[in-house]
């Protein structure tokens, strides 16, 4: 039986009260939890992270199994529970004499009341899904219960996959895998994270989803284009779009968040691209000059994060309907700002990560419906049930 020590249920405990009470972003808490402990080895910290990830993806799934209320936050019964499902020895310590009071073959053995309680997610969202997307949500949601697998996207502005593949194995022991779909991907053993890496600070590589590197290309940009990223965050896809224009023509990334902003100036620094601009999104009364400007809009939008649950569990908890109703708003009204700058022959690129039919395929045919000026080029969907990585949808719309 494997042992877990005091200080890594601490850690977890702690953890779990971060992302599920204080609302806090669950990779960030992590990251700053094994910060914060520089003494830890590989061991600690992936007993940290499995243990964490776990607990958060399966909570209503534990809750039922622990005898506890519906929305209980019990961090010490989860962590038994985690314990005892993964053969750990449960300690002899007060926190965990709680429940639940049973071996692993009786936990195995509980039946669930609903499928909502089995694939671990709130009432309302399961009803949603499957109201939606039928049977296809089921599978959906078997995916999104997965750990998400691990990517980095080559700056071929500094590097090719090949040099960097070789690298990587040479100097760090590091094998990679190259797939055909994915032309500057490369595919990594999980649990190896290279943000220390020399490469990494060399801007020649970015830890970037495999399926969200298809959106750049999506967008079919040539060096030389006038391009607006409306929604660009910390960037991952502004930067790529600079590199598949070779460093030609301009982009203006845009964002509302400050943090996020700050966070691209880094990056377009440590990646050597000359071409973008980094702005906060003002009101459209202010973005009249960009009226027809660009050759490409790229509208990333906010979303339910849906599509990306293997990576961000916590996620499925935090979503309220309200939430998600001002969302598809936002969208909305997104889509229209965007329209704008599209200059006549030019394409209006929408895309989320998210599943749900009423974020992606309906916002596209109310969008049709109040621009008849525009025409669907192609429609392109990733469920996170066909591969190791996240769910998108995005479409590419012509301006007659």
């Amino acid at each position: 039986m494997k042992k877990i020590f005091p200080n890594q249920a601490e850690a977890i405990a702690n953890v779990l009260f971060d992302i599920l009470e204080e609302k806090k972003r669950a990779s960030r808490v992590l990251e700053r939890c094994v910060e914060d402990r520089p003494k830890w080895g590989a061991r600690d910290r992936n007993l940290l992270y499995n243990a964490c990830f776990e607990i958060i993806r399966w909570k209503r799934k534990y809750n039922v199994i622990a005898g506890l209320e519906e929305n209980e936050f019990s961090p010490w019964s989860w962590i038994k529970t985690w314990c005892l499902l993964n053969d750990y020895t449960v300690p002899d310590w007060k926190e965990m004499d709680c429940p639940p009071f049973k071996t692993k073959e009786e936990l195995l053995a509980i039946e669930f009341p609903s499928e909502a309680i089995a694939q671990s997610y709130p009432d309302w969202l399961f009803e949603l899904g499957k109201n939606k997307l039928g049977e296809l949500w089921i599978k959906e949601t078997l995916a999104s219960n997965q750990q998400a697998g691990i990517s980095l996207r080559v700056n071929r502005l500094l590097a090719s996959p090949k040099k960097i593949a070789q690298a990587l194995k040479e100097n760090h022991q590091i094998e990679t895998v190259t797939k055909e779909y994915y032309p500057d991907a490369l595919f990594l053993p999980k649990g190896r994270k290279l943000y220390k890496n020399q490469l990494f600070k060399q801007g020649k590589i970015e830890i970037q989803d495999a399926n969200s590197q298809t959106i750049a290309p999506f967008c079919q940009v040539v060096p030389g284009m006038k391009v607006i990223d409306l929604c660009a965050g910390a960037g991952g896809k502004t930067l790529h779009l600079a590199a598949l224009m070779r460093n030609k023509g301009e982009i203006k990334a845009f964002d509302i968040e400050a943090n996020k902003l700050r966070e691209l100036k880094k990056r377009i620094k440590r990646a050597k691209v000359k071409i973008v601009q980094s702005h906060s999104l003002p009101p459209s009364s202010s973005m009249d000059q960009l009226s027809q400007w660009a050759d490409r809009v790229l509208i990333d939008a906010p979303c339910s994060g849906l599509g990306t649950l293997k990576r961000n569990p916590e996620i499925k908890w935090n979503l309220t309907q309200e939430q998600l109703e001002l969302l598809q708003q936002t969208q909305r009204d997104l889509l229209l700002k965007g329209a704008k700058m599209v200059h006549p022959g030019g394409v209006l690129i929408y895309a989320t990560c998210s599943l749900l039919p009423s974020e992606n395929q309906e916002q596209t045919t109310w969008f049709l419906e109040q621009n008849p000026i525009f025409q669907l080029d192609q429609e392109v969907i990733h469920r996170a049930s066909d591969s190791a990585f996240d769910g998108f949808y995005m479409v590419r719309l012509i301006k007659k």
